[in-house]
Protein backbone atom coordinates (compact mmCIF):
# COMPACT_ATOMS: atom_id res chain seq x y z
CA UNK A 1 0.00 0.00 0.00
CA UNK A 2 1.65 3.40 -0.70
CA UNK A 3 -1.08 5.57 0.35
CA UNK A 4 0.69 8.63 1.98
CA UNK A 5 1.30 9.12 5.45
CA UNK A 6 -0.75 12.56 5.84
CA UNK A 7 -3.92 10.71 3.89
CA UNK A 8 -3.31 7.38 6.65
CA UNK A 9 -3.00 9.79 9.32
CA UNK A 10 -6.55 11.27 8.47
CA UNK A 11 -7.82 7.73 8.10
CA UNK A 12 -6.98 7.09 11.80
CA UNK A 13 -8.79 10.61 12.54
CA UNK A 14 -11.89 9.77 10.77
CA UNK A 15 -12.02 5.77 11.81
CA UNK A 16 -11.75 7.41 15.69
CA UNK A 17 -14.30 10.00 14.56
CA UNK A 18 -16.45 6.76 13.44
CA UNK A 19 -16.13 4.79 16.58
CA UNK A 20 -17.09 7.43 18.77
CA UNK A 21 -21.11 7.31 18.36
CA UNK A 22 -20.77 3.58 19.51
CA UNK A 23 -18.73 4.01 22.43
CA UNK A 24 -21.08 6.46 24.24
CA UNK A 25 -23.23 5.98 27.24
CA UNK A 26 -26.49 6.19 24.95
CA UNK A 27 -25.22 3.11 22.92
CA UNK A 28 -23.19 1.26 25.61
CA UNK A 29 -24.83 2.00 28.73
CA UNK A 30 -26.66 -1.93 30.25
CA UNK A 31 -25.23 -3.49 27.55
CA UNK A 32 -21.81 -4.81 29.30
CA UNK A 33 -22.65 -8.59 29.01
CA UNK A 34 -24.31 -8.75 25.18
CA UNK A 35 -22.65 -11.21 22.62
CA UNK A 36 -20.71 -9.07 19.99
CA UNK A 37 -19.36 -10.47 16.42
CA UNK A 38 -15.89 -10.99 17.80
CA UNK A 39 -15.71 -14.55 18.89
CA UNK A 40 -15.93 -14.96 22.43
CA UNK A 41 -15.89 -10.94 23.50
CA UNK A 42 -19.12 -9.67 25.00
CA UNK A 43 -19.27 -5.81 25.03
CA UNK A 44 -17.17 -5.49 27.46
CA UNK A 45 -14.29 -8.10 26.92
CA UNK A 46 -14.10 -5.85 23.42
CA UNK A 47 -14.39 -2.59 24.92
CA UNK A 48 -11.16 -4.26 26.88
CA UNK A 49 -9.45 -5.31 24.05
CA UNK A 50 -9.82 -1.99 22.15
CA UNK A 51 -8.79 0.10 25.46
CA UNK A 52 -5.03 -2.26 24.69
CA UNK A 53 -5.47 -0.95 20.98
CA UNK A 54 -5.92 2.18 21.94
CA UNK A 55 -3.10 2.38 23.80
CA UNK A 56 -0.83 0.47 21.91
CA UNK A 57 -1.38 2.39 19.01
CA UNK A 58 -0.59 5.34 20.40
CA UNK A 59 2.45 4.19 21.78
CA UNK A 60 3.60 3.03 18.45
CA UNK A 61 3.00 5.98 16.23
CA UNK A 62 5.13 8.17 18.98
CA UNK A 63 7.75 5.24 19.00
CA UNK A 64 7.60 4.38 23.06
CA UNK A 65 7.34 0.82 24.01
CA UNK A 66 4.11 0.01 25.73
CA UNK A 67 5.10 0.18 29.61
CA UNK A 68 4.50 -2.25 31.88
CA UNK A 69 1.90 -0.94 33.77
CA UNK A 70 -0.64 -0.07 30.48
CA UNK A 71 -3.96 -0.11 31.36
CA UNK A 72 -5.41 -3.57 30.37
CA UNK A 73 -8.60 -3.12 32.49
CA UNK A 74 -11.60 -0.77 32.03
CA UNK A 75 -12.01 0.71 35.69
CA UNK A 76 -14.40 3.27 34.32
CA UNK A 77 -17.08 3.13 31.26
CA UNK A 78 -15.41 3.30 27.93
CA UNK A 79 -17.71 6.38 26.97
CA UNK A 80 -15.11 8.00 30.15
CA UNK A 81 -11.76 6.40 29.08
CA UNK A 82 -11.89 6.30 25.29
CA UNK A 83 -12.63 9.46 24.49
CA UNK A 84 -9.01 11.13 25.83
CA UNK A 85 -7.28 7.76 24.09
CA UNK A 86 -9.24 8.87 20.58
CA UNK A 87 -7.66 12.04 20.83
CA UNK A 88 -4.06 10.76 21.99
CA UNK A 89 -4.55 8.35 19.02
CA UNK A 90 -5.07 10.76 16.15
CA UNK A 91 -2.82 13.51 17.45
CA UNK A 92 -0.19 10.57 17.74
CA UNK A 93 -0.49 9.39 14.22
CA UNK A 94 -0.69 12.90 12.90
CA UNK A 95 2.95 13.68 13.83
CA UNK A 96 5.36 13.75 10.61
CA UNK A 97 7.57 10.93 12.26
CA UNK A 98 4.94 8.04 12.95
CA UNK A 99 4.36 6.96 10.19
CA UNK A 100 8.30 6.37 9.38
CA UNK A 101 10.78 3.98 10.91
CA UNK A 102 10.03 0.88 12.95
CA UNK A 103 7.89 0.99 15.78
CA UNK A 104 7.36 -1.64 18.77
CA UNK A 105 3.36 -3.33 18.50
CA UNK A 106 2.29 -6.49 19.58
CA UNK A 107 5.02 -7.58 20.79
CA UNK A 108 7.64 -7.20 17.98
CA UNK A 109 9.16 -4.96 15.80
CA UNK A 110 7.17 -3.77 12.97
CA UNK A 111 7.19 -1.06 9.99
CA UNK A 112 5.31 1.91 11.82
CA UNK A 113 3.09 1.98 8.37
CA UNK A 114 2.08 -1.83 9.43
CA UNK A 115 1.42 -0.13 12.78
CA UNK A 116 -0.77 2.17 11.78
CA UNK A 117 -2.53 0.44 9.30
CA UNK A 118 -3.68 -1.93 12.14
CA UNK A 119 -4.94 0.57 14.12
CA UNK A 120 -7.48 1.49 11.52
CA UNK A 121 -8.65 -1.73 11.34
CA UNK A 122 -8.97 -1.96 14.99
CA UNK A 123 -11.11 0.97 15.21
CA UNK A 124 -13.20 -0.38 12.21
CA UNK A 125 -13.89 -3.90 12.60
CA UNK A 126 -14.30 -3.48 16.46
CA UNK A 127 -16.28 -0.03 15.81
CA UNK A 128 -19.00 -2.47 14.31
CA UNK A 129 -18.75 -4.99 16.38
CA UNK A 130 -19.83 -2.53 19.52
CA UNK A 131 -22.35 -1.07 16.80
CA UNK A 132 -23.46 -4.41 16.16
CA UNK A 133 -23.88 -5.73 19.47
CA UNK A 134 -25.61 -2.65 20.65
CA UNK A 135 -28.60 -3.22 17.49
CA UNK A 136 -26.59 0.15 15.92
CA UNK A 137 -25.72 0.72 12.13
CA UNK A 138 -21.99 1.89 11.42
CA UNK A 139 -20.44 3.37 9.04
CA UNK A 140 -17.36 4.91 8.01
CA UNK A 141 -15.43 6.30 4.66
CA UNK A 142 -14.61 4.10 1.72
CA UNK A 143 -11.05 4.57 2.42
CA UNK A 144 -10.92 3.73 5.59
CA UNK A 145 -11.98 0.53 4.77
CA UNK A 146 -10.26 -0.18 2.06
CA UNK A 147 -7.43 0.49 4.45
CA UNK A 148 -8.56 -1.78 6.66
CA UNK A 149 -9.35 -4.47 3.87
CA UNK A 150 -5.70 -4.19 2.39
CA UNK A 151 -3.79 -5.00 5.85
CA UNK A 152 -6.90 -7.44 7.10
CA UNK A 153 -6.06 -9.14 3.67
CA UNK A 154 -2.32 -9.20 4.50
CA UNK A 155 -2.59 -10.39 8.29
CA UNK A 156 -5.46 -12.90 7.43
CA UNK A 157 -3.74 -16.30 7.37
CA UNK A 158 -1.73 -15.77 10.31
CA UNK A 159 -5.04 -13.66 12.13
CA UNK A 160 -7.13 -17.26 11.20
CA UNK A 161 -4.42 -19.54 12.61
CA UNK A 162 -4.37 -17.43 15.91
CA UNK A 163 -8.14 -17.48 16.83
CA UNK A 164 -8.16 -13.37 15.95
CA UNK A 165 -9.73 -14.05 12.78
CA UNK A 166 -12.67 -16.48 12.33
CA UNK A 167 -12.96 -18.38 8.83
CA UNK A 168 -13.50 -16.21 5.76
CA UNK A 169 -17.15 -16.19 5.23
CA UNK A 170 -18.52 -15.55 1.44
CA UNK A 171 -19.55 -12.06 0.95
CA UNK A 172 -22.80 -11.61 -1.20
CA UNK A 173 -21.96 -10.85 -4.75
CA UNK A 174 -23.03 -7.40 -4.05
CA UNK A 175 -21.55 -6.66 -1.02
CA UNK A 176 -20.60 -3.61 -0.15
CA UNK A 177 -17.09 -2.95 0.79
CA UNK A 178 -17.36 -2.69 4.24
CA UNK A 179 -19.43 -5.89 4.11
CA UNK A 180 -16.27 -7.64 2.23
CA UNK A 181 -14.11 -6.66 5.04
CA UNK A 182 -15.65 -8.36 7.42
CA UNK A 183 -16.51 -11.03 5.65
CA UNK A 184 -12.64 -11.91 5.26
CA UNK A 185 -11.94 -11.02 9.06
CA UNK A 186 -14.97 -14.00 9.75
CA UNK A 187 -17.83 -11.85 11.12
CA UNK A 188 -21.01 -12.21 10.81
CA UNK A 189 -24.46 -10.98 12.26
CA UNK A 190 -25.93 -11.71 15.72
Amino acid sequence: MNTPSVELADQVARAARYLRPHIQRSALEGKRELPTPCADFDVHRLSEHLLGSLVAGARAAAKEPLPADAPTTLTEPPWVVFPPLLDSLAAAWAEPGAWKGEALFAGSVRPASFAGTITIMELTVHGWDLATAAGRTFTTDDDVIATATAVAAQIAEGARARGIFGPEAEPAPDAAPLERLLALTGRKSL
